[in-house]
């Protein structure tokens, strides 16, 4: 079925970009611009409907020509381009569009742009999006209740515990791992070890997040590892509860504000369409501000562009750490994750073998996010 639907998303970008470029009048550039659709990214979702009340506040705004796919972008009371948004697939999937040229900026996680950056794809991350958001969930008859106590139940158990995750480039996932070694219980994707000997927890990987409440309900899995909204939809809906949230796993504050969602963009973008680029991550971080200032705006925008029901909006907006500025709290945050990459042996080519600030210095182009940020004064404070 997944394939199914990626082929049909394959036949279709072509036909979506066509229609972008033909929305563009001349001297209008077109930008193109990629969302996973989940509540880490609600800043941009906010910033669409918001529309022209953005503009005596931040002097930015996007004016909606076809809902939720195709924007004016005025900045300064002038059309600077014309944004057509476009969803695309979580994990891997937002870099790939951008690295195949079906979009030229895209809103997704740090990991998986990072390892295209080490292949060779020419992305830079601009700015963040978000901090943590990421939660262990256990199956509601497991006994345990906390990382403690599951850790203890993992420890007496005669067999292993097998808990899933979506993907393994997925934020949750590699904390999951690193806290486990932390605490010396033996995991894989086999039953068994290279040692050969049985290991304590079996790490299942789902193939996506549609595929975890079903994992959790029917006992495939013991337990997840998953950012939000999904697990407090899962847990909302009865098939599940929360034990943690991932910020606190071992080592204890290690994980506390890691990244995930940033906002990235093509070289060729930079280059070709600085000024569109600049204006439309000015109407992003102004959509984080009136979060900042109004939940509210958050809950509404959630529950328009994810369909998540409000009582789980609540919840999972709750638990994620919104960011604006790309300051050097963030950027320690990001040497943190690379450094946890670099540890798991995830880059192999551009990066293998190079420091943490190194990468750092290759990944992000902080310039233009900067820019924008001069020209803006954000209500919130932050």
């Amino acid at each position: 079925m997944k394939t199914i639907r990626n082929l049909i998303y394959l036949l279709l970008i072509p036909a979506l970009f066509h229609t972008a470029a033909q929305a563009a009048e001349p001297g209008i550039p077109m930008l193109t611009l990629g969302h996973v659709g989940h509540d880490h990214q609600i800043a941009l979702y906010v910033a669409a409907d918001q529309g022209r009340a953005l503009e005596g506040p931040y002097g930015v705004y996007l004016n909606p020509l076809k809902d939720r796919e195709v924007y004016e972008l005025v900045d300064g009371g002038k059309v600077v381009a014309r944004v057509q948004m476009i969803k695309v697939e979580g994990g891997s999937g937002m870099p790939a569009a951008m690295e195949r040229g079906d979009i030229e900026m895209g809103l997704g996680g740090l990991g998986p742009v990072a390892k295209f950056v080490d292949k060779g794809a020419p992305l830079k991350i601009l700015a963040p999006l978000n901090n943590d958001g990421d939660s262990l969930i256990l199956r509601n008859d497991f006994p345990a209740d906390s990382w403690d106590s599951f850790m203890a139940a993992v420890r007496k158990s005669e067999k292993p515990v097998r808990i899933g995750y979506k993907a393994p480039m997925a934020v949750a996932y590699m904390i999951l791992t690193k806290a486990l070694a932390e605490e010396n219980i033996t995991f894989g994707n086999d039953p068994a070890g290279k040692d050969g000997k049985p290991v304590q927890v079996i790490t299942v990987n789902l193939q996506g997040a549609e595929n975890i409440g079903a994992s959790v309900e029917s006992g495939i899995v013991d337990a997840v590892v998953l950012n939000e909204p999904e697990g407090t939809l899962i847990v909302h809906k009865g098939l599940a509860k929360r034990a943690a949230d991932l910020s606190s796993l071992p080592p204890r504050g290690k994980w506390e504000g890691h990244p995930c969602c940033v906002v990235a963009a093509t070289e060729k973008a930079l280059k070709e369409k600085p000024d569109a680029v600049r204006s439309l991550l000015r109407a992003i971080i102004a959509g984080a501000d009136v979060m900042a200032m109004n939940p509210q705006a958050a809950l509404a925008a959630e529950s328009r562009w994810t369909k998540t029901p409000p009582e789980v909006g609540r919840k999972s907006i709750a638990s994620v750490n919104y960011v604006i500025r790309p300051d050097t709290q963030w950027q320690k945050a990001v040497d943190t994750w690379l450094d946890l990459m670099l540890s798991m042996n995830r880059f192999d080519k551009n990066f293998k073998d190079r420091k943490a600030s190194e990468i750092r210095g290759k990944l992000l182009d902080l310039g233009p996010a900067n820019d924008a940020l001069s020209g803006m004064k954000l209500n919130s404070g932050k």
